[in-house]
């Protein structure tokens, strides 16, 4: 989930490394995804790639590196909702086609800052108790504010489970100022990105990137990048409150996702 910049071929290999870009929730719990109806997995073709959330019947946001630097090519991109664990059978109608996606305008593969992304549906899902829409909030949680994640990703060091079960943990905000120091060395807290942790070291870990993380039950950003996986430091996640994101997400929503 955290990356280290110095040139594009250096950085590339700094990436597969010390930032993972796909990140776990190591240390949560297993949890019904009934619990979250606008949760859904994003795959290419049948492989799992990342997390994301419904915030319109038509629209799914995402972080902009899970569609790998492709956002053009679409075609084999889908969205399964209320799977509880990545290799369980689901009826069609909880699977729908990407038509086409958005990445943020300000996004830079090279540290992952404005790490956002929108996918357009070819098809709506048909909202009730079981598929729904989170509503999203552009403001910043308080200082205190403790935060829920949830996901798919990588509960040990083992690697990434491909019939993984669906996992969340609370966490709390880490002041900017806190998380410059501790992850400046690897690349600096830009106003696009926000930083939490949870006690003992509770994290996200490869194959979260992309999942919401939700205060209040409202989506305030997703997962992003992050150092290693329960090392006790903070994850790095996509701030929506911050002017470009929100600016972004609003004209896509308003333009795109109000069918």
């Amino acid at each position: 989930m955290w990356l280290k910049l110095i040139t594009w071929l250096t950085l590339l290999q700094l990436l597969a490394g010390a930032l993972s870009q796909e990140l776990k929730i190591f240390g949560g719990i297993t949890e019904p995804v009934r619990n979250y109806p606008f949760l859904v997995n994003l795959r290419r073709g049948p492989t799992f790639k990342c997390g994301g959330a419904l915030i319109a019947p038509s629209c799914v946001v995402t972080a902009a590196h899970c569609l790998e630097n492709d956002v053009q090519n679409v075609d084999n991109l889908y969205v399964n909702a209320q799977q509880d664990c990545l290799n369980d059978t689901i009826p069609d109608s909880n699977v729908r086609q990407a038509w086409y996606a958005c990445i943020s305008p300000q996004y830079k593969p090279i540290n992952l800052d404005a790490d956002l992304a929108v996918i357009k549906l070819r098809q709506p899902f048909y909202t009730s108790d079981i598929i729904n829409t989170v509503a999203v909030d552009f403001n910043d949680p308080p200082e205190d504010a403790r935060m829920r994640i949830v996901g798919w990703g990588m509960t040990n060091e083992e690697g990434l489970d491909w019939g993984q079960c669906l996992q969340s943990a609370d966490v709390s905000l880490v002041r900017r100022d806190q998380c410059n120091r501790q992850m400046s060395l690897i690349t600096p807290i830009t106003k696009n990105m926000f930083c939490a942790l949870g006690e003992n070291k509770i994290d996200a870990c490869q194959g979260d990137s992309g999942s919401p993380i939700l205060y209040g039950g409202r989506v305030v950003g997703v997962v992003s990048w992050g150092k290693d996986c329960g090392s006790g430091l903070p994850g790095v996640y996509t701030r929506f409150s911050s002017s470009s994101m929100m600016w972004f997400l609003q004209s896509f929503i308003e333009t795109n996702c109000l069918d």
